[in-house]
C-alpha cells in the first residue's frame, strides 16, 4: 500500500543551498495532500510526523467515513492553520442532492416524477452505504461499497445501471459545480444482452389480446396501430396523477383520417395518424382511463397467459416501427411517424435480422 513521504523543501541563501524545513505527502482516501512542516528541520522530528500521517493514512482507506481524516492529517502536522475552511462550503450528499434537483426542475432539465423518484433512489442508496458526509470526502474506497450493496439486493441488470447511472450523474454534477476537484471513481454500466425478440407479430398479438378485457384490449390495439407509448394513451388535462394532458384529437375531412396531436417524451409535440377503424377501440380506451404501470401488468400478464412471456407492452411500440420497415425503406418518413430523435434509432429498425429475411422470404425476386 502506498504510503506518505518525505521531502526536503530547500531554501537558496548566500548562494548555499540549505534545508528550510521538510516537506510531506500523504495518500488519503480523499486523494493526495501536500503540507509542509513549518519550522522543522530536524528529521527524526519529521519521522515521528511521517509515522503519525501514516496512521491516519490507513484509517482513511479502512474507515473513510469515520472521520474527516483532512483535518486530522494538518492537526497531526501541527498545521491547524491551514486546516481548509472550504468544507462549510461544501453540501453534503444529502444537500448536493437536493441541489441537484432544484437546479435541473428549475431549468425544466426534469419534468417527470419518475426522473426524480430515480435520482431520490440513488441518494438512498449512497446514504446508506456511505453516510451523509460532504460529497468531497467521497473516494475510492465507496465504489466497491456501492456495487457490493447493489449486487447483493437481487436487482436485474437494468436496475443496476439505472442506480449507477444517477450516481454517476450526481458526481458528474458536483464535479461540475466544482464541490469536486475530479471523479472520485466511474462505476460501468452492466453490458446487458439485447433482446432482439420485440417485434410482435399480428398472430401473437391476436394470441394477447384474445385473453383481455375490452377496456385493456383497447389500449393495446391503439399502441399497436399508432406506436403512442403508454404515458401518451392517457387524455385528461385536469387530472394531475397522469401528468394533465398528453394529445388531443380531430377529424380532417380533407384527408378523411383522425389526427392525434401528441405531447410526448420530453415534451416534444407532433401529430400522428389514428386509423379509422380503430376509432372504436380508441373511445373504449377515452372512456375507461388507466394508469400508465396498470397498462403494462395487464398486458404482461396476458403474455404469460399465452405463452409469450418475453413481451412488454413497449413492445407494441417496436412492433409499429417494425411493421413501418416493412412497407418502406424511407427511414426518414418512419422517424417522423415514430417521432425518434435521432435517425440512428429509426435505422436500427431498418437493419433488424428478421425484418431483413421476412422481406427477403416474401420479395417476388426468390419465387419459382
Amino acid at each position: 500500500m502506498k504510503m506518505s513521504r518525505l521531502k526536503q523543501n530547500n531554501t537558496v541563501r548566500n548562494g548555499k543551498r540549505l534545508l528550510f524545513s521538510w516537506k510531506i505527502y500523504a495518500n488519503l482516501s480523499t486523494g493526495r495532500e501536500e503540507i509542509t512542516l513549518k519550522g522543522i528541520r530536524d528529521k527524526k522530528i519529521a519521522l515521528r510526523i511521517k509515522n503519525k500521517v501514516d496512521e491516519i493514512e490507513l484509517q482513511s482507506k479502512l474507515f473513510p467515513n469515520d472521520n474527516d481524516w483532512i483535518k486530522e492529517l494538518y492537526i497531526a502536522c501541527g498545521r491547524e492553520d491551514l486546516i481548509p475552511n472550504h468544507n462549510d462550503l461544501i453540501p453534503t450528499i444529502s444537500e448536493g442532492f437536493n441541489e441537484l434537483l432544484s437546479t435541473k426542475q428549475l431549468h425544466k432539465q426534469i419534468t417527470k416524477q419518475k426522473t426524480i423518484d430515480a435520482y431520490e433512489s440513488a441518494q438512498r442508496l449512497m446514504l446508506k452505504v456511505i453516510g451523509d458526509i460532504p460529497v468531497n470526502q467521497i473516494s475510492i474506497m465507496h465504489k466497491a461499497k456501492l456495487e457490493l450493496e447493489l449486487h447483493s439486493r437481487n436487482y436485474k441488470d437494468n436496475t443496476i445501471n439505472i442506480y449507477t447511472r444517477n450516481v454517476m450523474q450526481f458526481l458528474n454534477w458536483c464535479v461540475e459545480v466544482n464541490y469536486l476537484d475530479k471523479l472520485p471513481f466511474k462505476i460501468k454500466q452492466i453490458k446487458v444482452q439485447q433482446n432482439d425478440d420485440v417485434w410482435v407479430k399480428p398472430d401473437e398479438f391476436e394470441r394477447i389480446i384474445s385473453v383481455m378485457d375490452e377496456v385493456s384490449k383497447s389500449y393495446a390495439i391503439v399502441a399497436y396501430k399508432t406506436g403512442l407509448r403508454k404515458c401518451e394513451l392517457n387524455t385528461d388535462p385536469n387530472d394531475k396523477a397522469f401528468n394533465g394532458l398528453y394529445h388531443s384529437i380531430q377529424w380532417v375531412e380533407e384527408d378523411e383520417i383522425w389526427k392525434i396531436t401528441v405531447n410526448g417524451k420530453g415534451g416534444k409535440v407532433a401529430d400522428i395518424i389514428l386509423p379509422n377503424y380503430i376509432k372504436d377501440s380508441y373511445d373504449i380506451m377515452v372512456a375507461n382511463r388507466l394508469h400508465p404501470t396498470t397498462i403494462s401488468k395487464k398486458f404482461k400478464k396476458a403474455c404469460i397467459k399465452v405463452g409469450l412471456p418475453q413481451f412488454y407492452f413497449h413492445h407494441l411500440r417496436h412492433t409499429y416501427s417494425s411493421e413501418l420497415a416493412l412497407k418502406t425503406n424511407d427511414a426518414y418518413l418512419i422517424q417522423i411517424a415514430m417521432r425518434h430523435s435521432s435517425l440512428n434509432t429509426t435505422q436500427r429498425y431498418l437493419n433488424d435480422n428478421q425484418l431483413r429475411w421476412k422481406k427477403i422470404s416474401e420479395s417476388e425476386v426468390f419465387k419459382a
